[in-house]
This record gives structure tokens, sequence and C-alpha cells, in this order.
């Protein structure tokens, strides 16, 4: 299965953010701490702020923190929402796609089962289980507005 770089970059975002989660981030800081353009970080962090995962604050002591604790945040939650719109296969699309094996397929209940496994299995890991030992050491330079 692939993700969506959005998917990728949002998942980078809330670790970042986990590291120290009282310290507000801006978005050129988070952009350059997972090394991502900062106009995509602002699309991302206005995606994450729609799905709850985090929340922006505006002026000078403004930025980006996470909404929640990290303990409280599953990976499998952010993959959801970020991958909303994403079908894993033609079959999978709200329209039923074009598939010339419908209706007698029996490979769409297959790679549905395997989805939710995946996504089952990313429910039950905390964003917090993703930090690494030691947190803080990638966002030198970091501003908060």
């Amino acid at each position: 299965m692939r993700l969506l770089a959005a998917t990728d970059y949002s998942l980078r975002l809330l670790i970042r953010l986990a590291e120290d989660p009282t310290r507000h981030r801006s978005s050129e800081a988070l952009a350059q701490a997972i090394g991502v353009p900062r106009n995509h970080v602002h699309k991302i962090v206005q995606e994450l702020a729609a799905g709850g995962f985090v929340r922006t604050l505006r002026g000078a002591q403004g930025g980006v923190l996470l909404a929640r604790p990290a303990a409280e945040i599953s990976v499998g939650a952010v993959v959801r929402h970020m991958e909303v719109s994403q079908a894993m296969v033609e079959c999978f699309r709200a329209d039923g796609g074009a598939c010339c094996l419908s209706p007698d397929c029996r490979l769409r209940g297959l790679l549905a089962r395997a989805r939710d496994a995946f996504l089952g299995l990313l429910d039950g890991v905390a964003l917090e289980e993703c930090l690494a030992p030691g947190g803080m050491q990638y966002l030198v330079g970091d501003a908060t507005a």
C-alpha cells in the first residue's frame, strides 16, 4: 500500500510537534524541520487542523501545536483522514469505477480486508510511540512565529 506524500508529510509534521508539545512552531520552521516546502506545510497544517489534530494560533506568539496529547492521536486516524478521498483500486472509488471484472471479482473483498488490517494495525499505534528516544534534536533555529 502506498500513502500519499501529504500523508507522509503529515505524520512527519505531527511527530516533530510531539517532540515538544507545548512549543508553537511556525510553518517555516516546520518546513525546515521536515524538509518540505512551506506552501506544502501550510496546506497540510490546514488539513490537520480541520481533522482536529493540530491547533493554529495567529499573532506574534502564534504557530502550530498539537490539539491533544500525542498519546491520544492514533496514526491510523491520521492516515484515514489524509487518505479519505483515495481509492486503493478502481472498484473502491465512490462511483464504483470501471473495472471489467465487476461484479464477479473476488479480489475486491481481499483487498478491502488487507486495507482494513493495515489501518487496524495503525489504529493501535499512538503518535507518541513514533517519537525517537531523546526527542528534540531536529528543531535547531526554530522560530515561534
